[in-house]
């Protein structure tokens, strides 16, 4: 095996992640808001350990832009 086959081995077969939360949405002018929390647990699913822990806020705002919707002429 060459070295990035055991490190895919250890870094993705071995491993599981559990992730939970809360999250709020919300609608603003011209997009939308999120808010929460993110908690998340790496483990060693062979030596069943945990590998990492995780509690992280999230606050993001996503915008979108002008949607033009093309209409047929009518004659």
């Amino acid at each position: 095996m060459s070295i990035v086959d055991d490190l895919i081995e250890n870094l993705v077969e071995r491993n599981a992640i559990d992730l939970s939360g809360t999250f709020k949405i919300g609608v603003v002018d011209g997009g939308i808001t999120v808010r929460g929390t993110l908690n998340s647990t790496l483990r060693d699913t062979k030596k069943g350990k945990q590998i990492l822990k995780l509690t992280a806020p999230i606050d993001a705002r996503v915008s979108v832009g002008e949607v033009v919707i093309p209409l047929p002429q009518i004659k």
